[in-house]
C-alpha cells in the first residue's frame, strides 16, 4: 500500500546533543539573571505566570550564536526531511533563518493560554522538566496543539489536537500558524525552556 501526504501538518521532535545543551543551557541562566527584562506583564504574550526574556531581539548584550546555529541547522533538516518524503520541491529555494528567540521559566500552577506565531517554524526547546506530583493529571503540564479541523470519524476526520509530554533535552518543531497552549501543572522546580522563531527567505 502506498500513500500520499496531501497538505500535511508535520510536527517533529528531537533529541538535543549534550555538547549543544550545555552551551544552550548557559545561555538561558545568564538571560534568566536579568529579571529587569521580564515580559511577564505584557498583554500580548502567551504566559500567565513565571519569566520571559527576549533573547532575539534582545535588550542587553548576550552572544545566541550557537542558538542561532543549532536552531537553523535543525530547520533545514526538517525542511529536507520534509522534500523527501513528500517528494515536493517548493522548499528548495528558501532557506531557514532565526528572526526571533525567548526563553520561559515557569513554577507550579503557571501555564500558556492558546495562541501561535507570526513565522513559519517555530519550536521549543527542554532545558528542565519540572517533578510533578503524584495525583497529577495527564495532560498537567504537556504542551497542546490543536489542528485546524473538527474531529469527525464519519467523515475520516480522526483527530483535532496532538499532546507532546515535555521531556527534558528534547526539541519540537512545528508550523508557526499551529495553535497551541500549554497546561499547568503540580509539583516542584521549574518548567525552563528556548523558545524560537525562524522565517524561509529565499536562498
Amino acid at each position: 500500500m502506498k500513500f500520499a501526504y496531501v497538505n500535511p501538518t508535520i510536527v517533529a521532535v528531537d533529541d538535543i546533543p549534550e555538547e549543544t545543551f550545555n552551551s544552550l543551557q548557559l545561555v538561558v541562566d545568564q538571560a534568566h539573571n536579568h529579571p529587569e527584562f521580564n515580559d511577564e506583564g505584557d498583554p500580548g504574550i502567551s504566559i500567565r505566570g513565571g519569566q520571559q526574556i527576549q533573547l532575539l531581539p534582545s535588550q542587553f548584550d548576550l552572544n545566541i550564536d550557537i542558538l542561532k546555529n543549532y536552531v537553523e541547522q535543525q530547520c533545514q533538516e526538517y525542511l529536507d526531511k520534509i522534500m523527501t518524503v513528500t517528494g515536493r520541491t517548493e522548499l528548495v529555494p528558501v532557506k531557514p533563518v532565526l528572526v526571533s528567540a525567548w526563553t520561559i521559566k515557569q513554577s507550579s500552577g503557571d501555564y500558556q493560554v492558546l495562541h501561535s506565531h507570526d513565522a513559519h517554524i517555530s519550536g521549543n526547546i527542554y532545558l528542565d522538566v519540572p517533578e510533578e506530583t503524584e495525583n497529577s493529571k495527564n495532560l498537567d503540564g504537556c504542551l497542546e496543539f490543536r489542528f485546524p479541523v473538527i474531529k469527525n470519524p464519519s467523515k475520516f476526520i480522526l483527530t483535532d489536537s496532538w499532546t507532546v509530554t515535555p521531556q527534558k533535552g528534547k526539541m519540537v518543531l512545528f508550523p508557526s500558524y499551529l495553535p497551541h497552549t500549554v497546561y499547568p501543572w503540580k509539583g516542584n522546580g521549574h518548567r525552563i525552556i528556548l523558545a524560537w522563531d525562524v522565517k524561509l527567505v529565499d536562498k
